[in-house]
């Protein structure tokens, strides 16, 4: 039997935020001991990292202890933002096997790392990856290329983030607190996740296509400059402040590039991080090819309530009871910035879910399988469900 908890803190001191929220997870699950503890906690706690991962290791009696730092944390109880926060979960089951980790020196060693976390996993089970790498030092498709090398396991996750203060994220494993690392646990036995993603930004145009590229520069859509092609889009005020247009206006590609094609809750949404009217050419923050579909999507808060709307309703829907926790990774543009109100997120899944144990982290970015490959996700919450098997 899966015994879940959690426990949210906004006491800006940090020790004392730890074990108030360890207490209050412990007490909700039951347990006197934790077979695993995931913190996630903002800024105004990093100093302090140290101290709090001692204070977490007393208070659930364990050392597997995963956490990192994010923008903003949420439980059941709701979302904490711009101030002190700190949110625990504490589990315990006997047939379900937990592994944390911690891999540093992240940068430039992706790869070999992302193979060393599979290579962790045990043979002939079920297994789920949760991974947070450094969001300022890791590049995701190394990582990913790495983790499904000997074959594909589903990963969820986050960037570690912070609030912009500090120029730097922290991952936690056990008693060591690092950055340019990336931290995380498998879980493996007798589980079910199911896993499912909410899009933050719609398409405003019909799907088109690449037709001249040079690394990540987008020279020609459908034969005729790119810039052309965005100016299109671009309406009012916007089109005369372009870097304020870059904050709304994103470009969606293929989660499937073999398949090459757009459908809803099926695309990634990558920023647009260069314009050069006068050439024509749009710079993007991925690698793309000529052929490659794509389409403009706008940042848009109605829009990214009705999607959750529509996620949620679907894992309702495959539901016939509450599931035994749940994993949330929101992006750090969504929240107070994208709905203009605080808990929408975490009161939308309590109001279409139930009442579960329920933690998450506003993350640099999300992480979470399309298919059978595991993604990097932009402006999206990617939501996992873990119950008995």
């Amino acid at each position: 039997m899966i015994r879940a908890g959690v426990g949210l803190s906004k006491n800006p001191a940090s020790e004392r935020a730890a074990e108030d929220a360890a207490a209050r997870a412990m007490q909700s699950a039951g347990i006197d001991r934790a077979d695993l503890a995931l913190v996630f906690f903002t800024a105004d706690h990093a100093p302090a990292a140290d101290r709090l991962a001692d204070a977490l290791r007393r208070t659930t009696k364990t050392d597997s202890v995963v956490g990192s730092s994010g923008a903003g944390v949420l439980t059941g109880e709701g979302e904490v933002e711009g101030r002190a926060g700190l949110a625990v979960l504490a589990l315990a089951c006997d047939n379900i096997a937990f592994h944390p980790f911690l891999h540093r020196s992240l940068r430039a060693h992706e790869g070999r790392i992302g193979m060393e976390i599979a290579r962790g996993l045990p043979a002939g089970k079920e297994s789920l990856l949760v991974a947070f790498p450094d969001a300022y030092n890791v590049e995701p498709r190394a990582f990913f290329r790495g983790a499904e090398e000997a074959g594909f396991v589903p990963m969820v996750g986050a960037g570690s983030a912070e609030n912009g203060t500090l120029g730097k994220t922290f991952q936690l494993c056990g008693d060591t607190v690092a950055s340019n690392a990336v931290a995380g646990f498998s879980m493996s036995g007798g589980f079910s996740a199911a896993i499912d993603i909410t899009q933050g930004c719609r398409p405003i145009t019909p799907p088109m296509t690449i037709t001249k590229t040079e690394g990540n520069l987008i020279l020609e859509i459908d034969h005729r400059p790119a810039f052309e092609a965005f100016a299109g889009v671009v309406k009012g005020p916007l089109l005369e402040n372009l870097g304020r247009a870059l904050a709304y206006i994103f470009v969606g590609l293929p989660a499937d590039r073999a398949k090459n094609e757009l459908a809803p809750g099926e695309y990634l949404v990558r920023n647009i991080i260069g314009l050069d009217p006068a050439r024509g050419i749009i710079a993007v923050a991925e690698e793309i090819f000529e052929g490659e579909r794509l389409w403009f999507t706008l940042r848009d808060g109605e829009r990214a309530r009705e999607d959750l709307e529509q996620m949620l309703e679907r894992r309702a829907a495959a539901l016939d009871k509450p599931p035994a926790f749940g994993l949330y990774f929101n992006c750090c543009a969504r929240g107070k910035s994208l709905y203009g109100l605080d808990d929408i997120d975490s009161a939308y899944i309590h109001r279409a879910l139930g009442d579960f144990p329920l933690i998450g982290i506003f993350g640099g970015f999300e992480i979470g399988p399309l298919g059978r490959k595991n993604h990097l996700f932009a402006y999206t919450g990617v939501l996992a469900l873990i119950d008995e098997k």
